[in-house]
């Protein structure tokens, strides 16, 4: 039972064991938030082997843990051999044993904690033991976390006479997600795309999402959305239906990640359409309060605009990724935010005599600073060479544009 609440089986724990986790059950097992990231990987690993396979995993690798009486759980053969002084020999045997076996996918979840003091040194500025507690534990080798990139590009038609919300193509918004990818491939997250979800897909994602096991390694979560919103703080998917930053964090919550950074990107605004200029575009959203250890940032305060380029990208996920690529490794996120602020402060000017200034806005619940470590070298490499291609498609992009321009000036 404790390791179905832990990895968010809460399914299982309702369906087949009639217990609530509403109520009481979370109050019984609020002493597992201090559960290490190391033990909840324990039973991840449990959670994705069958007992046959367990038993025959034991007896061929691992013969010194092995309990002789047939039918026992596979936690129980551990638990009744684990104590304080063999456990990290436990997890490390395990992992050589799963990796014998061609089993990578189950050796992941403890790979974090066997290769941990070999890892490549952070070039984070380090911490010192009184200074530790401020900080999230987060670790250094990958996952480093995991982020979602929910991008809106596209949305259905009109549905009716009442349904008559002008909601455009948001173009150059794969731009900002191939940015969003590189970027948080420097810090060693997993990133995992979610092109134009509707109302019923994004619920299935989030919920097949609380009940993966994998999630109870996961240290640190990032949310990065991007699409048309309105004036009630709704954000709109691609079926045309609402939902608010609150109800997504409301999805992504899972018992796997109590206490643990939750990070959310917003890249949509509150803005006139008399401002909107030539190859730019407008979306809208506002921030709303949560629960602790989150941080919402938004693109804009209510009632500016937020700006896209449809051939480069909006201006708050350019900065804000120039801003974590240049500082995330050596600033707290709250110090790369105030960066990305300042970058987006100067960016104004006048077009089609109207001056567009934006500024984004911050707000947080976290109880620690949140301070990211530069991934090892092939996840770095592979953020490099991400944001080596979009540069490069940037460049074509804009020689394509200003070649059209010539020719129609030409023409002309």
């Amino acid at each position: 039972m404790e390791a179905l609440y832990i990895i968010g089986r809460y399914d299982l724990l309702e369906d087949h064991l009639g217990l609530s986790v509403e109520n009481n059950l979370h109050k019984i097992f609020k002493r597992l938030n201090s559960v290490a990231s190391d033990r909840k990987a324990l039973y991840c690993v449990f959670a994705g082997m069958a007992q046959e396979q367990a038993d025959e995993l034991i007896r061929k690798r691992l013969s010194g843990w092995y309990c002789p009486e047939m039918g026992r759980p596979l936690e129980e053969t551990f638990v009744r051999n684990l104590n304080s002084g063999n456990y990290k020999h436990l997890i490390t045997k395990l992992f050589e044993a799963l990796l014998e076996e061609d089993r990578e996918t189950l050796a992941s979840y403890l790979h974090p904690f066997i290769i941990r003091a070999s890892c490549t040194p952070s070039l984070a500025p380090q911490k010192s033991q009184t200074n530790e507690e401020n900080y999230y534990p987060l670790p250094t080798c990958y996952p480093h976390g995991l982020c979602i990139i929910i991008n809106i590009k596209s949305f259905m038609k009109p549905r009716g006479i009442n349904d008559n919300i002008p909601l455009s193509e948001r173009h150059g918004s794969d731009i900002d997600k191939e940015r969003l990818e590189g970027t948080f491939k420097l810090f060693g997250f997993h990133v995992m795309h979610f092109d134009n979800p509707d109302y019923e897909k994004i619920h299935q994602f989030f919920k097949n999402l609380r009940v993966n096991p994998r999630l109870a390694i996961v240290s640190c979560l990032a949310v990065c959305i991007m699409t048309h919103g309105d004036e009630q703080d709704q954000l709109y998917l691609h079926d045309r239906s609402c939902i608010s930053i609150t109800d997504i964090r409301k999805l992504c919550f899972s018992q796997a990640l109590l206490n643990k950074p939750r990070l959310y990107f917003v890249q949509a605004c509150r803005g006139e359409q008399a401002l909107r200029p030539i190859l730019l575009q407008q979306d809208t959203c506002t921030v709303t309060h949560v629960e602790s250890d989150c941080l919402i940032s938004a693109a804009t305060v209510k009632g500016y605009s937020a700006v896209r380029s449809q051939t480069e990208g909006s201006w708050y996920i350019t900065d804000l990724c120039h801003a974590l690529q240049e500082y995330g490794h050596i600033l707290p996120i709250k110090n790369v935010l105030q960066k990305t602020r300042h970058s987006l402060k100067s960016r104004m000017g006048s077009m089609n005599n109207t001056y567009v200034t934006q500024l984004s806005e911050d707000k947080d619940t976290l109880t620690k600073d949140v301070q990211l470590v530069r991934a090892e070298k092939e996840y770095f490499l592979d953020g490099i060479l991400d944001l080596v291609r979009l540069e490069l498609m940037e460049k074509l992009l804009q020689e394509m544009l200003e070649e059209a321009l010539g020719e129609l000036e030409s023409s002309g």
